[in-house]
C-alpha cells in the first residue's frame, strides 16, 4: 500500500497525520504543497476517489485569507 500525503509542513493536520503513521510504523511519502503543486494527472486520480470538495480546508488560514467561501468552484 503507497500512502501519499498531501499537505504543508506548517499544517497541525498534516503533522497529526504524519505522526500517526510513524507511530503505526506505516510508510508514507510526504508532498509539501508549498514546495511543488499537484499535477492535473494526480487531480485526476484523486478525483476518481473523493468528491473535490471534502478535499477543501473550508477552516484553513488561505481559504478565509483570499475569501474563497463567496467564489464558485469549478472543478471541472
Amino acid at each position: 500500500m503507497n500512502i501519499q500525503i498531501f499537505g504543508t509542513k506548517k499544517c497541525s493536520d498534516t503533522r497529526k497525520t504524519e505522526r500517526y503513521f510513524k507511530e503505526i510504523r506505516i510508510d508514507f511519502h510526504f508532498r509539501d504543497l508549498t514546495e511543488k503543486g499537484i499535477s492535473k494527472g494526480e487531480l485526476e486520480n484523486i478525483k476518481r476517489v473523493f468528491d473535490i470538495e471534502e478535499l477543501i480546508d473550508k477552516e484553513g488560514k488561505q481559504y478565509q485569507k483570499r475569501n474563497l467561501k463567496y467564489i464558485k468552484h469549478d472543478i471541472e
